[in-house]
């Protein structure tokens, strides 16, 4: 590896692991969120469930999918297919899990999750370009400071 490359492969190795920590940090978030008794999320959530789960998920595979790419490089079909087949699994498991605390475990927010993880399995594959080239962008500034 070449002077010039070292720094930019050491930053996007921060930038993957920022990635990473985001992904994981927001699924906990969500899971709590989640989880919380009706009471408590009625007085912050004001838009409607079902877009606040579309948005929720679409949002993780976002994370997820970005931090994967960052760390291994580009994702192959398989890898698309075990995030959606996650976020299926997980949204069945977020919804049953739910009512132990009181809440309702609902089909079509279950529908509504694996929409938006679909949803962000394209933003993503649709905004795979634009990622590189920020990150791209990014390098050689990186580079004339080191």
């Amino acid at each position: 590896m070449s002077p010039t490359t070292r720094p930019a492969a050491q930053r996007l190795k921060r930038i993957a692991a920022r990635a990473r920590t985001l992904a994981a940090v927001y699924f906990i978030v969500l899971f709590v969120g989640t989880h919380l008794p009706v009471e408590q999320v009625e007085a912050f959530a004001t838009a409607s469930d079902k877009w606040l789960h579309f948005a929720g998920y679409a949002v993780l595979t976002l994370l997820v999918l970005t931090g994967w790419e960052l760390t291994i490089g580009v994702l192959q079909p398989k890898h698309y297919f075990a995030v959606w087949l996650a976020g299926v699994l997980y949204g069945a498991f977020d919804e049953i899990s739910q009512t132990p605390v009181g809440r309702n475990c609902d089909m079509n927010d279950w529908v509504t999750d694996v929409l938006g993880v679909v949803a962000g399995l394209l933003a993503f594959r649709l905004g795979r370009a634009a990622l590189h080239g920020a990150i791209a962008w990014m390098a050689p500034a990186s580079n004339a400071a080191d």
